[in-house]
């Protein structure tokens, strides 16, 4: 059984990223080290800069030449001078810059990959997540671990090339005093208890910061709502818990986090202290050089920020884990709705729909649907009403198969939905729902999306037909007018009449309507009727709708009521019948 992200462990979750990640650019990373180890070998070299400086002007002080040692000096110094810290700057900069080339890379695969995951998913799990929390992932996830690999790749090789350079520096110079420093070594037992502690901590600060974002996302969405009801301080007050809850979160993690520079200055303040009694020992004593002792402490006042930067890469590397883990959830999701292995392509349908004693329920064990059967013949518009969870918008979704049935079987033409290709099924179909989806791009770009090939010439002859394009000319820009986020700067009206025009251009055989009149005013609901009317001729219509007015034309009407139809016929023979729910739906929406 494959283990879920959760389950993986460390080890697991670090061999996957670089196996996956960082591996495949195995060519910027070998030259990363390559340049990683020149500036570490560059670092190391100003110990023996500096025990030069040092030898050298006490043999100038003892020469009985002042000018000539001073001349001898400047041609031993200043040469070394010059290239060490050419060389060192070089390094470090063509290191950053492949590494975080790499970083990035990884984090931008990883992106596409939960991207194309999350679009994968099943409509019903996809729509169950948060979307602030997923966007969170996307964007708060993958920057921590972005950080977290640039952060990892400089300190686990740069920097333990840089302390293991140094280190033998300054063994070469002065092994006895060189011991000294290994009193750093102990600070990493008491690290790492504390970096067990962050995991959980990075882990619910990750999944507060998604939570947020899903609050923001609904507060700022529902602006004009809460600015119609005075809700201002309510929101403000709402927010606030989440914000201080924040606050609260993040000084957790930080108050674990600063724990480790005090356990490593103190130690450092030990080793640098016993380097300078132990180091005036042996130059009083005549066993050392006073270079030898310089180059000691230049190696301390090097590895001291390195093994700073070391002793605090655990903390990082549990906040990057963390957010792997919550990432790996997203791309690891599989849809549970799949093609079969053998699923064939769905020619140009006839619009034959049937629903054979369908039955769906939903994960938490909600009924929506029992043994529901329809019949949608070519051509031909059904209507589904029924008052508000009757299950009219769950049949919409099987049909395209963003729903399974739990039992019984959806087909089109006589072939179970099942058995064809998703592509080939979703073609054939269109969809009009009362909530519009808009993007921000041209008027033009978002009537193209129901026929991404169409030419500019059949985008302008849809929208005609969806009585847009006279509003369309009005715009700044025409079609090629940018509607902003969500198409908000347009009516109600002209929103749905630009989703109509999109599914006149994708010319689907069938059609599926969602409720699309219920929100507009009166004029706008005649202009959207007109268009549907004129996009229904020569189709299967599948319409929901709630005012029994708008499906008073059509073929056959289905009443549903708790998952079951109630009863089914025209207008006309339903509108009769004594005690029947629509007769009685139909009565109270007359006398309203």
């Amino acid at each position: 059984m494959t283990s879920t992200p959760e389950q993986l462990t460390d080890r697991q979750r670090l061999s996957r990223f670089w196996r996956d990640y960082i591996w495949p650019q195995k060519g910027k990373l070998f030259a990363a080290m390559f340049f990683m180890a020149l500036l570490a070998a560059a670092t190391a070299a100003y110990t023996w800069v500096i025990s030069l400086i040092i030898d050298q002007a006490g043999q100038m002080d003892e020469s009985p030449d002042a000018y000539e040692a001073a001349k001898r000096y400047a041609l031993i110094i200043l040469p070394v001078l010059i290239i060490v810290p050419f060389v060192s700057g070089l390094a470090n900069y063509l290191q950053r810059i492949l590494t975080n080339a790499i970083a990035l890379n990884a984090v931008g695969k990883m992106q596409k990959q939960m991207f194309a995951s999350a679009h994968s998913a099943d409509y019903a799990a996809f729509s169950r997540e948060p979307t602030g929390n997923l966007i969170s992932k996307f964007t708060n996830d993958v920057t921590v671990v972005s950080n977290a690999t640039i952060r990892g790749l400089g300190n686990v090789i740069k920097d333990v090339l840089t302390v293991a350079f140094t280190i033998g520096a300054m063994l070469w110079h002065n092994w006895q005093l060189s011991l000294v420093m290994t009193v750093f070594l102990l600070a990493f037992w008491p690290i790492i208890a504390i970096s067990k502690k962050m995991r959980g901590n990075a882990r619910d600060v990750q999944e507060h910061v998604g939570l947020i974002t899903s609050e923001l996302k609904e507060s700022f969405g529902g602006a004009r709502m809460v600015k119609a009801y005075g809700l201002e301080a309510s929101e403000a007050e709402r927010l606030g818990r989440s914000f201080d809850e924040r606050i609260r979160l993040f000084l957790r993690l930080v108050t674990q986090q600063a724990r480790v520079d005090p356990i490593l200055e103190v130690l450092g303040g030990m080793a640098i202290a016993g380097v300078v009694v132990f180091g005036m020992y042996q130059v009083n004593a005549e066993l050392a050089t006073a270079g030898s002792i310089g180059a000691v402490l230049t190696g301390l006042v090097i590895l001291s920020p390195r093994l700073r930067a070391l002793g605090t890469l655990n903390n990082v590397l549990q906040e990057g884990l963390s957010s792997v883990s919550r990432i790996y959830g997203v791309i690891d999701t599989r849809p549970t709705i799949m093609e079969a292995p053998h699923a064939k392509t769905l020619q140009k349908s006839d619009g034959h729909v049937k629903l054979n004693a369908v039955s769906f329920a939903y994960e938490d064990g909600t009924q929506a649907l029992r043994d529901v059967s329809i019949e949608a013949k070519p051509g031909q518009t059904v209507a589904l009403v029924g008052a508000s969870g009757g299950g009219k918008s769950t049949i919409i979704n099987l049909i395209p198969r963003l729903y399974e049935a739990s039992k019984g079987s959806v087909e089109i033409d006589g072939h179970d939905i099942r058995e064809v290709t998703l592509a080939s099924l979703r073609r054939n179909m269109a969809l009009v729902s009362q909530n519009v989806t808009l993007f921000d791009d041209t008027v033009a770009a978002n009537i193209g999306l129901g026929d991404q090939e169409a030419n500019l010439e059949a985008i302008i002859n849809a929208a005609k037909h969806a009585d847009a394009h006279d509003f369309i000319s009005t715009l700044p820009d025409g079609y090629d007018t940018r509607l902003g986020e969500d198409g908000l700067s347009l009516s109600g009206g002209q929103r749905q009449r630009l989703s109509i025009a999109r599914a006149i251009l994708r010319d689907a055989p069938i059609f599926l309507l969602d409720e699309a009149t219920s929100a507009l005013d009166a004029e706008s609901e005649a202009k959207v009727q007109a268009a549907l009317e004129r996009l229904e001729v020569g189709r299967t219509t599948i319409v929901i709708a709630h005012r029994l007015s708008t499906v008073q034309k059509a073929d056959l009407i289905y009443v549903l009521e708790n998952g079951r139809i109630l009863e089914s016929g025209t207008h006309k023979t339903l509108s009769t019948k004594k005690d029947g729910t629509y007769a009685r739906l139909l009565a109270l929406q007359l006398r309203a």
